[in-house]
């Protein structure tokens, strides 16, 4: 099985329900404040822990078959009609 990557990222503040999330190298995250463990502050130092995930992979790349597959059928529908 594929080893997890463990990266620390420091909580740099919270603006209107952003936080924002600077890694050791300078970049600046962004994502929604309610997805911070509870209790998070300004200036805490936060595990993120990246791990890939094959079944959520899976159902993404039906789902976009399945609108891929919509969109030929209504290309093909436009095409076909008469008068167009």
């Amino acid at each position: 099985m594929p080893e997890d990557k463990k990266m620390l990222v420091s909580l740099d503040r919270i603006e209107e329900g952003i936080a924002v999330l600077v890694t050791g190298d300078g970049h600046m995250w962004l994502l929604p404040a309610e997805n911070l463990p509870e209790g998070s502050r300004e200036g805490d130092v936060l595990d993120v822990i990246l791990r890939k995930n094959p079944e959520e992979t899976e159902k993404l790349a039906g789902r976009v078959h399945d609108l891929q597959r919509q969109l030929l059928d209504r290309t093909r529908e436009r095409d076909e009609t008469p008068g167009q």
